[in-house]
């Protein structure tokens, strides 16, 4: 990969005029993948192409913090999406603003964090007093190696999701030029000489400014209009208009006891699960975005019916005037996440019906107990012999959410994972068929599938088993599965330990090599390739 300070960029034609200049910025940036604008990253699995729903909707995460600094005096916020703003018009905004530019702010994934850092570096190239900030999960899960590897392109980040209060008021000192008190800012970190100090989190409520320069409502729209009205209409007979993400609550239900599944990146902070505070206030966050003219709202909870059961049946219990008056066909739709143990209990399909769900996103459970288990798909721990989640009802569990979706007029976007410790060809050819006949089973439920090669990402059990091979052989010992030769191991996580930018396919690479015996990334994809035929040949759309 290149390095941060002599990132060569991707071309792009497009141009988007923006607005007037701001007397101090505040930039807060959600970058693309970085594979798709850094020359020479590889781009063989994870092609962008393939990317769904980024550049579909607002940035809820970004427009949050934006729009909490409306009240700084002096401070003018500026939302920048890079997933519809061209890159090389960040950069010249950048590069035309450096002067009047307070502070810089990444949101980044593993997938963007070195476009981020491309970003930084030129900004302090061009103006060194502009302030950097990075947050999200990337700088969650690998706070002491970015820091530490890029002591003069960042100056602070923010670790967690229980951040929004921490920043307006690190915004709010430097725009006065106070100094900085760290301690008081939960969630702060940055470099203390040559070590990493960190401010502990602290729990905050829900936080509820997007074309003031760049133009993304158009770009979002165009998206929208283009990829999900007519798919929509298509599958439901549904005509919606515009899209937005609502948050009434975040979480997952397999973050209570930290037991996420083995792939999971998801930095969940201070807590496992947040909610606004009442039925009526969550009625009250629908009724906003319904008044704002969009009928088709994404829910951003990582899961639904078994993470917030309690307000979602408290919904159901008190609609509100605004609701019930409305003909079922002009109420706003709702999209969101289930798992499948949930959803498979059609008395929580039909609650999620009445509340004008029509379609969920359900990660599948395929393949033998034993890769559910290396995966930790089950909600209860493997040693629960008595949990009605355990390994060897999942498959039914699927069988039966379906079911239920299809009874309930739900309409599932499935996925699938390939991929886990100790996987070898036997156990891929039985999971890779044990997707096809779950699609089959699922005829008439299933709308549109994603199946992706697992990627071990900083923050995950599978990114610490790459990097730690005594745990990913204790884990492979547990679970009664082989794995290749040690050594090779040693050599892939020596290369990956204290680094902060991360190629991932060459991890994902490295990780089948060190974990899978006898397989290889490329017969991941192959089967990859094959599931996702399987689903093209049924007429279920493929990535949409």
């Amino acid at each position: 990969m290149p390095s941060t300070t002599s990132v060569c960029w991707k071309s792009e034609n497009r141009r988007i005029h923006h607005g007037r200049k701001a007397q101090m910025q505040v930039l807060v940036v959600s970058p693309p993948n970085s594979n798709t604008v850094i020359d020479g990253s590889s781009c063989t699995v994870t092609n962008p192409e393939e990317h769904t729903d980024w550049s579909d909707f607002p940035n809820l995460g970004i427009l949050t913090l934006v729009s909490a600094l409306r009240d700084v005096p002096g401070v003018e916020p500026v939302y920048i999406d890079g997933t519809v703003v061209p890159w090389p018009d960040v950069l010249k905004y950048v590069e035309d603003n450096a002067a009047d530019i307070l502070a810089l702010c990444v949101s980044a994934l593993t997938a963007t964090y070195e476009a981020g850092l491309g970003l930084c570096s030129a900004a302090k190239t061009l103006n060194g007093r502009i302030v950097t900030i990075f947050g999200n999960d990337h700088v969650t899960a690998l706070t002491r190696e970015c820091l530490s590897s890029q002591s003069g392109v960042i100056d602070y980040a923010f670790v967690g999701n229980e951040v929004v209060g921490s920043f307006v008021n690190l915004i709010t000192a430097l725009s006065v030029g106070a100094d900085i008190d760290a301690q008081s800012l939960p969630g702060l970190s940055r470099r203390d000489g040559p070590h990493t100090a960190a401010t502990p989190q602290q729990p905050e409520p829900l936080y509820t400014q997007i074309d003031r320069v760049f133009q993304h409502s158009t770009l979002y729209q165009e998206n929208f209009s283009r990829r999900i009205v007519p798919t929509f209409a298509r599958e439901t007979g549904r005509q919606v208009h515009r899209g937005m993400p609502v948050e009434i609550g975040r979480g997952c239900i397999k973050f209570a006891r930290n037991d996420a599944c083995s792939f999971c990146s998801i930095q969940f902070g201070g807590m496992w699960r947040n909610a606004v505070p009442s039925a009526e206030a969550a009625w009250e966050v629908v009724h906003a975005a319904h008044r704002g003219g969009y009928d088709y709202l994404y829910l951003t909870a990582d899961e639904l019916p078994l993470t917030f059961g309690r307000l979602l049946r408290d919904m159901e219990e008190a609609p509100p005037a605004w609701w019930r008056s409305l003909p079922e066909d002009d109420r706003p739709v709702m999209v969101g996440y289930a798992r499948a143990d949930g959803l498979s209990n059609e008395r929580h399909a039909a609650m999620l019906r009445s509340l004008g769900v029509r379609q969920l996103m359900v990660g599948l459970d395929a393949g033998t107990a034993t890769s559910l288990h290396a995966m930790k798909k089950p909600l209860a721990s493997m040693r629960d012999v008595k949990s009605a989640f355990r390994a060897d009802r999942m498959f039914e569990h699927n069988v039966q959410a379906m079911r239920a979706a299809k009874n309930t007029g739900l309409l599932l976007k499935v996925g699938f994972v390939i991929g886990h410790l100790g996987m070898d060809e036997a156990l891929l050819r039985e999971n890779v068929d044990s997707m096809k006949t779950l699609l089959e089973a699922g005829a008439g439920s299933i709308a549109s599938l994603d199946v992706e090669v697992l990627s071990p990402e900083p923050g995950s059990l599978d990114f610490n088993m790459l990097l730690d091979p005594g745990l990913a052989r204790a884990r492979a010992e547990e679970l009664a599965l082989a794995l290749p030769d040690r050594r090779v191991h040693e050599q892939r996580a020596a290369k990956w330990r204290d680094k902060d930018i991360i190629d991932r396919e060459q991890a994902m690479a490295d990780y089948v090599e060190s974990v899978m015996p006898g397989l290889t990334l490329a017969e991941l994809a192959e089967a990859r390739a094959e599931v996702r035929a399987h689903g093209a040949r049924m007429g279920i759309t493929i990535g949409g």
